[in-house]
């Protein structure tokens, strides 16, 4: 089956009411898989979900929605709140949980931190673009950047954490996994003694067990994910 590429777009899309797209995914249409007018092309969002779209016009960017593909329809997911790292390697975690499903980002800032801000625009792009990759139709909400402390105390009462440690007498992440969970990644070194103290003295709080090596941050991400995927979908 030939591949009929996927664009994000904002706002409702209404059969054959022109819609526009951006300029850097119409480049990608017309000149890298060199697609013309009349051409299929498909948009989607939350709100309208797919459509089947033909090009109107390259230079104008504008797309004429004609069939609707899929319906919307709630998706679900576990959250992940991840300490910025590396932003080329923050880059890479985030695309990989997306196409994973996470519905929410909320990037931290610990005590071993390196990097303390980060672009939210290049961190959006990564994630659209996995979302068009992947057939997935909502986009994951990222959050701002925060201090672990502030991001645990503004939890609500419902929400959980999970939290993996190295102390192999600690419960396994198959026993404390929830439905609807948020899933802390530490940084380059870990979380400090502090802040595992802090986990500690908050009841949303669970620790468990992840295993004899050290992971990379998006590697323990991704296997977080996984896991939880495995149980739920």
């Amino acid at each position: 089956m030939k591949h009929i590429p996927r664009f994000f777009v904002e706002n409702e899309i209404v059969c054959g009411v022109e819609k526009s797209i951006s300029p850097e995914q119409m480049f990608h249409a017309s000149k890298v898989l060199r697609l013309r007018e009349n051409n299929c092309i498909r948009i989607f969002n939350n709100i309208s979900g797919e459509w089947e779209c033909s090009i109107k016009s390259s230079k104008k960017n504008l797309v004429t929605p004609l069939k609707l593909i899929k319906v919307p329809r709630d998706e679900f997911g576990p959250s992940i709140a991840c300490a910025l790292i590396n932003p080329n390697r923050f880059s890479i975690m985030v695309e990989k949980v997306t196409e994973l499903g996470v519905q929410n980002i909320y990037p931290l800032i610990t005590d071993y931190t390196q990097y303390k801000t980060f672009s939210k625009q290049k961190v959006k792009q990564a994630v659209v673009q996995a979302c068009e990759q992947s057939g997935r139709l909502t986009v994951p909400k990222i959050h701002e950047a925060v201090k672990l402390k502030d991001f645990l105390s503004n939890l609500s009462e419902n929400q959980k954490i999970l939290v993996g440690v190295e102390k192999e007498n600690t419960t396994r992440m198959m026993y404390c996994l929830e439905k609807d969970i948020i899933f802390a990644v530490g940084p380059e070194g870990g979380f400090s003694n502090q802040e595992i103290e802090l986990f500690n003295s908050t009841p949303s709080v669970n620790s468990f067990y992840f295993g004899r090596n050290i992971l990379r941050s998006e590697t323990a991400a991704v296997a977080f994910i996984s896991l939880w995927v495995a149980k739920y979908l």
